[in-house]
């Protein structure tokens, strides 16, 4: 799971006259994938398969006096004190999920604790999930701080919050589909972000989506229930050239510490004759599967970007994201999947264009 944020250059006052209520915003987008290679029917690869997308905004409101403009006093007169935000409702979460949803959390405010937080719990005695043997699904969040503590990592401080749908000005949107099948009928949300001894930072979060379905001609709801932990990660952008050999980024490989490599922007093509001269992204030219010894990689895509960890075998990357193959240490190089040594034509020389790659280290 991976979840970058980007502020607005600037605020989103809302205006009522005489004050105003500022928004700082912070921008996100979220992305789910499928972690590990396991299918339960063992027939099809399914790692790094995205399952989930969403984008929205995090929104922080204080109550302030209201700018005049340009050509007037500096703020607008008011006839009484102007109102003070209320912190039950200073912070929103809203979300825009491509299925088809619209959600509005509110909440607050900010809870500030020391060491480990404590997690809400689910409610084993919903039908049909009446198992007192099922396990908590916070249990995830416990069981990595376990981890750290086992290796002498503790949380120092956490800042807590919650929205949900439920308080006021909160409230869900479907489309007329989801409506009738698969209705999000409520959301509640809490992050913890937590600073550990080790000086990382990083974000836990437990999250109860109650969806409602028609079976058996009657609406039948059903909690959905997420919770994972993210570290702080940096990352890089880095620019491949079609019309290099493997190019160097500047970035050393751990065994302890992989990095995730992911396609962001940019076009190329190994062969400008093919694919009716249209480039593509780092999958390759789909049309086109490679099997001559010449190119790094054989049955892939030609054009596909590949890379490798020192003199280790090179790798299939794609779109991604893909992790560096476990146990490699080395520097990292990228490169387009395509006759490097011209055995069976112009190889580099006749490629177009480039890509922007992310390198979260």
């Amino acid at each position: 799971e991976e979840i970058p944020f980007s502020p607005i250059a600037g605020g989103a006052p809302n205006r009522e006259g005489e004050y105003t209520q500022a928004s700082g915003v912070l921008f996100y987008e979220q992305r789910v994938y499928i972690a590990n290679n396991t299918d339960p029917n063992g027939t099809q690869p399914i790692q790094n398969t995205l399952i989930h997308a969403e984008n929205g905004s995090w929104l922080y409101h204080t109550i302030q006096e209201q700018m005049e403009g340009a050509f007037g006093p500096d703020t607008v007169p008011h006839s009484t004190p102007i109102p003070i935000q209320n912190s039950d409702t200073q912070y929103n979460k809203q979300i825009s999920v491509p299925h088809g949803n619209s959600v509005l959390m509110v909440g607050g405010p900010v809870v500030l604790g020391m060491g480990n937080p404590t997690f809400p719990t689910a409610d084993k005695s919903i039908p049909p999930f009446t198992d007192a043997s099922i396990v908590d699904p916070s249990t995830a969040l416990t069981t990595q701080l376990k981890a750290l503590n086992s290796k002498g990592i503790t949380v120092d401080s956490y800042s807590s919050i919650t929205v949900s749908t439920s308080n006021s000005g909160g409230g869900v949107n479907n489309i007329t589909f989801e409506e009738s099948y698969g209705k999000v009928i409520s959301m509640e949300t809490t992050w913890y972000v937590e600073n550990l001894s080790n000086g990382t930072v990083q974000l836990q979060y437990i999250q109860t989506i109650i969806l409602q379905f028609s079976i058996g001609g009657a609406p039948t709801q059903f909690s959905h229930i997420d919770a994972n932990t993210l570290q702080l990660v940096d990352e890089k952008f880095v620019q491949v050239n079609s019309n290099q050999s493997w190019q160097s980024i500047g970035v050393t490989v751990s065994s302890e510490k992989p990095v995730v490599i992911t396609y962001k922007s940019g076009q190329w093509t190994a062969d400008p004759s093919s694919n009716n001269g249209n480039l593509y992204d780092a999958n390759g030219n789909s049309n086109v599967t490679v099997t001559q010894s010449g190119y790094p990689i054989q049955n892939v895509n030609m054009g596909a970007l590949i890379g490798k960890v020192g003199s280790y075998p090179p790798f299939l990357i794609g779109n991604g994201p893909v992790l560096t193959p476990a146990g490699q240490s080395g520097f990292l190089q990228l490169c387009i999947n395509d006759d490097l040594n011209k055995e069976f034509g112009a190889g580099l020389t006749d490629n177009i264009g480039s890509l922007q790659i992310s390198i979260q280290l």
